[in-house]
C-alpha cells in the first residue's frame, strides 16, 4: 500500500510541476513594443498581457518608492511632491546609451485616473519634453497593460542609435513591471 500511496503521489507531484511550467509560461508573455523615430522624438507604443488583476497592476505601477527595486537600470525612483498635493515622481537612470533617448534624470508629473490611467508628463530633467500614459484594460486577470509615451530629446539621436536597440530597452523595463505585478499577484 505505502508504493501505490507514493506512486500517486509522485504522479500528483508530476502534474502539479507541468503546470506549473505552463502557468509560467504563460506569465512570460512578451510584450508588444513599437517605436518611431525621427526628428519629432521618439515614440514608444508597448502592450502586454499581464497575469494579474488590475488592482494589482495598479498598485505595481504606482508604488513609485519602489520602481527602481524591479525596473532594470533605474537607480532611484521616489515621490518628491508634498502629501495633498499633485504627484510629481522624481527618477534617476543609469541608462547609459539609452540616456540619449529616455532621460537619466527626470521630475515627472503624475495623473492618476480612477484606477485604470496613469498620464505622466516631464516638468524636470535632462529632456526637452516627454509625456505619455500607462493604461490597464481589464479588471480580472490576465489585463492587458498599455505604455505610450512620447520623447523629445534635448539632442537628436546619434545616427547609431536604433530602434531596434530602443525597443530592446524599452521591453526590457516594460517587461519587469509586467513581471513584477504577477510576482505580487501570486
Amino acid at each position: 500500500m505505502p508504493v501505490i500511496s507514493l506512486l500517486v503521489e509522485l504522479r500528483l507531484f508530476a502534474g502539479l510541476f507541468a503546470l506549473c511550467l505552463l502557468t509560467n509560461a504563460a506569465a512570460a508573455t512578451q510584450a508588444r513594443v513599437r517605436v518611431d523615430s525621427g526628428l519629432t522624438g521618439v515614440r514608444v507604443d508597448a502592450s502586454q498581457v499581464v497575469y494579474a488583476d488590475a488592482a494589482t497592476v495598479w498598485s505595481t505601477i504606482t508604488d513609485y518608492n519602489r520602481l527602481a527595486a524591479f525596473i532594470p537600470d533605474m537607480v532611484s525612483s521616489r515621490l518628491v511632491s508634498a502629501p495633498g498635493t499633485p504627484k510629481r515622481v522624481e527618477q534617476i537612470a543609469d541608462a547609459g546609451l539609452f540616456a540619449f533617448i529616455m532621460p537619466d534624470r527626470v521630475v515627472l508629473a503624475m495623473e492618476e485616473q480612477s484606477g485604470n490611467a496613469l498620464r505622466f508628463r516631464a516638468i524636470s530633467g535632462k529632456v526637452a519634453s516627454m509625456s505619455g500614459e500607462w493604461r490597464i484594460v481589464g479588471n480580472r486577470a490576465p489585463v492587458t497593460l498599455y505604455y505610450r509615451a512620447h520623447v523629445l530629446p534635448l539632442t537628436p539621436l546619434p545616427p547609431l542609435v536604433s530602434e531596434y536597440f530602443i525597443e530592446s530597452e524599452v521591453r526590457a523595463r516594460f517587461e519587469a513591471v509586467g513581471s513584477e505585478a504577477e510576482r505580487r499577484m501570486r
